[in-house]
């Protein structure tokens, strides 16, 4: 995979973004290297890229402006690489689109597989997308995406893409029910994986919880987020998902 990605690094640090780049050429990436985001514009005109590591603070416009004006017009993978590393910031960068977050100093070689793994994802999508054009030319159905799930930053995508910001109990809950996909799972384990002791006068808290997420999720991405109730047992997430770190 690394051997055709074209890596666009955009780092004020001259040291660090020459390490970064020697690493990069090293393991077969064509790499490139900016000290601002002012010439990002001239070499996105001259060549397409595959992949942007971004810093957050760059001289004149930063990394945050950089990531919400890539994001607003291209799919390409963004990784920030910043040592802005508080769950705010974080959360602020992958809720206007990052791909991933990474806090400096920062291990080369997971850097190396970050990208690496964004960008077999992006061909594996791609497959599917022609597979699916032709399965549908074909008469056949179309398959839909999965929705997503970020463990570390509570943050669930839609099979399109849409970002759900999660509270610590709805992530827990929906968590619990993505383990068990198409499994009744039922109430005293849904409220022992919110951290609500099994009693009756949480009971009514699970429902509400439920019905916030769902109303969340559709509110969010325009999709229903497919939890479905069992009556006298608990709760079933009947659609495809996948966690990830």
């Amino acid at each position: 995979m690394s051997a055709s990605a074209r890596v666009m690094v955009i780092e004020d640090d001259d040291d660090l973004r020459d390490t970064v780049l020697r690493y990069l050429r090293g393991v077969g990436m064509l790499a490139r290297g900016l000290d601002s985001a002012e010439g990002l514009d001239a070499e996105l005109e001259r060549q397409d890229f595959d992949a942007v590591v971004c810093d957050v603070n760059l001289p004149g416009e930063d990394g945050f402006s950089v990531l919400a004006r890539l994001r607003s017009r291209s799919a390409m993978r963004i990784v920030m690489l910043t040592a802005r590393g508080t769950v705010t910031d974080r959360l602020h960068g992958l809720g206007q689109g990052a791909d991933y977050y990474l806090v400096k100093p920062v291990n080369l070689r997971e850097l190396e597989m970050v990208l690496n793994n964004l960008l077999q994802r992006s061909h594996e999508t791609q497959g599917q997308g022609t597979r699916e054009s032709a399965a549908t030319e074909a008469g056949e159905p179309a398959a839909q995406a999965p929705w997503r799930y970020h463990l570390t930053t509570w943050l669930l995508l839609s099979p399109t893409g849409q970002r759900v910001q999660l509270s610590n109990a709805e992530a827990r809950l929906l968590q619990c029910l993505i383990e068990q996909p198409r499994e009744v799972v039922d109430r005293a384990a849904l409220l022992a994986a919110m951290g609500r002791p099994g009693l009756e006068a949480y009971e009514r808290n699970l429902d509400v919880t439920v019905s916030r997420l769902r109303r969340k999720a559709e509110q969010a991405s325009g999709e229903k987020l497919p939890i479905v109730a069992v009556r006298g047992e608990g709760y079933s997430f009947q659609g495809d998902a996948c966690i990830e770190s």
